[in-house]
């Protein structure tokens, strides 16, 4: 019979194969997406296992697209969860993904998470929604994800667009 300490030992060591799951279920999931997006095969399942499915038909991109919004509304801090907002574009299985993205886009500039907020930002430029300008409204040419301080401004100038657009 085990006990919490070697439930919570087992727990932490099998972390790393754990982790390794995750990701290559994203990487998955980002494959498909992009295949679907492109009408070809994505070059990511090259990282994959030669047996899994390259098919994703819209059921399937519904399918993934309500795990992966179950996964970020769960687990928003997770490392993973920037790369998720260009496969739910991708898989084009919701009518309302904008106004989503930018609930999301809201949550993550409060959370000062620079990272997350840069992914939404060219997820929803890719959208055609203007928001890499500078002070002045002008189109910032360079974009980095890299630069937190540029990206925050960029999605706090953008936060305050639509405020002033709502009635």
């Amino acid at each position: 019979m085990t006990n919490p300490l070697d439930d919570t030992i087992n727990l932490v060591a099998s972390e790393e194969e754990h982790s390794r799951a995750i990701n290559r279920s994203f990487i998955y999931f980002a494959a498909l997406a992009e295949t679907k997006h492109r009408g070809a095969v994505s070059d990511l399942f090259e990282c994959l296992p030669l047996d899994y499915s390259k098919e994703c038909d819209d059921e399937t991109a519904l399918r993934i697209h309500n795990v992966i919004i179950d996964f970020i509304e769960k687990c928003p801090q997770h490392p993973i969860v920037g790369y998720c907002f260009r496969t739910l574009l991708y898989l084009k299985a919701s009518d309302d993904l904008q106004v989503y993205l930018i609930k999301k886009l809201k949550f993550f500039y409060a959370q000062g998470n620079a990272y997350n907020v840069f992914q939404i930002c060219t997820v929803l430029t890719d959208m055609g929604m203007k928001i890499f300008r500078d002070e002045n409204g002008k189109f910032m040419q360079s974009r980095s994800s890299c630069e937190a301080e540029i990206n925050m401004g960029v999605a706090r100038r953008f936060l305050e667009s639509l405020k002033q657009q709502e009635p």
